[in-house]
């Protein structure tokens, strides 16, 4: 069983600080620091380094996290073993996306496991930006979009195609662009003030990329707010497929440049290493896998 100072030193070196450490175990930082300190003397050497707010770890230390982690690990997985935990799926699952994705798919998506699987419970935490999976303890997130290099476990789920879009309603009143660079002098619905100054990249049928510079009409970064814009012919937009696919289908916003592509986003699903994965969220990613199958501006 893990010692209340072992608890500390872990998450001390996983965060980086001990400030960080105590915001995730919701410990005062002194209480934190007399616990290192108390197992540094138990141990009879120096496992951290202390500089201001960062905390590395000593020779010896990085040996001990090592050892350590790697015997927790063994032990929670004989635990999950005989408990039957790593078999039927129970307990506390906790998942994040982005707002938008999260509302139109994946509150529906956990409601149906837990329909499967009742003894789950969760927690959806939508957000704007890419939540810290060690600092938060959330089990898996869903990602739209190249993941940074760490030593979190990804699961590419599909691809995000984006398509340019506009409504009947406008390309009547200001005409339909014929080539990009048509584009420049047309409003547009941003989804961030910055695409303003981002240029647009298109990818031409003999593989060319082209970048167009546009400045005309709103940002709304809301991508259920931006589609009712675009629907209402205020200007063209470029999205994933996956918020207009319903739209495009009954008509209300028609694809343009469709010769012209936009590079494809990957969907991942994330979590932490863990010598065993709990079947809540093992069963969990693998149920988002067969439900992005079925999901009209998705490609698997």
């Amino acid at each position: 069983m893990k010692q209340a100072s072992q608890v500390a030193f872990l998450k001390v070196v996983e965060l980086g600080s001990i400030r960080a450490a105590a915001r995730a175990l919701g410990q005062d930082p002194s209480g934190i620091s007399r616990r290192i300190t108390r197992l540094e003397q138990q141990l009879g050497t120096k496992l951290l380094d202390r500089n201001g707010n960062t905390t590395v770890t000593t020779a010896q230390g990085q040996l001990y996290f090592e050892r350590l982690s790697s015997i927790i690990d063994q032990l929670e997985a004989s635990e999950a073993e005989v408990s039957g935990e790593n078999l039927v799926p129970s307990g506390l699952l906790r998942v994040t996306s982005a707002i938008d994705f999260g509302q139109e798919f994946v509150a529906d998506w956990l409601l149906d496991y837990r329909r499967k699987y009742p003894d789950v419970e969760f927690d959806l935490v939508l957000a704007s930006g890419f939540v810290d999976l060690t600092q938060t303890g959330i089990d898996v997130a869903l990602r739209v979009g190249n993941l940074p290099d760490s030593n979190l476990i990804a699961r590419k789920l599909a691809d995000v195609p984006r398509v340019l879009v506009a409504s009947p309603d406008y390309l009547k009143r200001m005409g339909t662009p014929q080539h990009p660079d048509n584009l420049k002098t047309h409003e547009h619905v941003f989804f961030a003030s910055s695409n303003r100054q981002n240029p647009l990249e298109l990818i031409g049928p003999g593989g060319a990329v082209m970048r167009v510079q546009r400045t005309n009409g709103v940002a709304i970064n809301s991508v259920r707010s931006a589609v009712k814009a675009v629907a209402d012919g205020v200007g063209i937009h470029a999205g994933p497929l996956w918020a207009f696919a319903g739209h495009i289908e009954r008509g209300e916003v028609v694809t343009i440049l469709s010769e012209f592509t936009q590079k494809q986003l990957p969907l991942y699903a994330v979590r932490n290493p863990s010598a065993v994965v709990p079947a809540r969220i093992s069963r969990f990613i693998d149920h988002v896998a067969a439900k992005v199958r079925s999901v009209e501006g998705l490609r698997v």
